[in-house]
């Protein structure tokens, strides 16, 4: 089974950054991710080393709109704006050793068919191709759902997401498949996961419905999380969700659920 990743952001959010990573660790998580902007990357390298967890990703590269301060991959007037704050996110991968940088697909624009949609998007991930693959980091497009959580979001399933993907052609784009967000709009999560799974370079994971704890409600994630690991996969799955008990209660909840080789 894959190791599973504490989200630092998620969980422990109201607590100082330093307290999250030593919590996660003596829960007995070998890994996290968090957002990246407005963090002082020093702190994150010093407690990266300070507690030995890996960062296998982080947020906050860009937006649902434009003009709201970070670029959106849907306006073709924020690529100067995505090409300088990806440098940035780049300096802070390499700070901490990140492997990924999450970037969500952007808002549905009025009046543009889904053709104009992924075009676009695909041209704003091609004009930073050279910079993620001269820096040897991977942006991950990650589908968000539009039935619960995010209305406006253009990409909202898999498919349009992996046609993106391919579209772009290049090792340094994959998707970051969220099996939370994908189960609501639909997907067999299995059988996406068989299908295409030389495209995606990580996952999310959170209870349905509720996006809670994934140790109940519709789903049970044991057999999709055996599905990925058959696949060869040998990263981490970030707990992405919103925990409905006592964060330390909720975190231990999980590990016991799910043991983490990687620990």
């Amino acid at each position: 089974m894959p190791g599973l990743a504490v989200h630092l952001e998620t969980h422990l959010k109201d607590r100082p950054f330093g307290e999250r990573w030593r919590t996660g660790k003596a829960l007995g998580f070998a890994a996290c991710e968090f957002v990246w902007r407005g963090k002082d990357m020093a702190e994150a390298a010093a407690l990266r080393s300070e507690t030995g967890m890996a960062v296998t990703c982080m947020g906050g590269t860009t937006g649902g709109a434009p003009g709201h301060g970070r670029p959106a991959l849907v306006a073709p007037q924020d690529r100067e704006q995505l090409a300088s704050d990806l440098d940035a996110a780049v300096a802070a991968a390499h700070a901490v050793d990140c492997p990924f940088l999450v970037m969500v697909p952007g808002d549905h624009v009025e009046g543009w068919s889904e053709a104009e949609h992924h075009a676009v998007v695909v041209a704003s991930l091609r004009a930073v191709v050279p910079q993620l693959e001269a820096a040897g980091v991977t942006a991950l497009l990650e589908p968000l759902n539009t039935r619960v959580n995010h209305p406006t979001c253009w990409c909202d399933t898999s498919t349009k997401a992996f046609a993106v993907v391919e579209a772009v052609g290049s090792r340094s784009v994959r998707v970051l498949y969220d099996l939370y967000h994908m189960k609501v709009m639909g997907d067999d999560l299995q059988a996406v996961v068989r299908a295409h799974h030389p495209l995606i370079g990580y996952y999310h994971v959170a209870g349905v419905p509720g996006r809670h704890e994934p140790t109940g409600g519709e789903v049970d994630f044991r057999p999709v999380l055996d599905t990925i690991e058959a696949t060869g996969y040998r990263g981490f799955v970030g707990l992405e969700y919103s925990p409905s008990i006592a964060p330390e209660d909720s975190l231990r909840l999980v590990r016991g659920a799910f043991p983490d080789p990687a620990s």
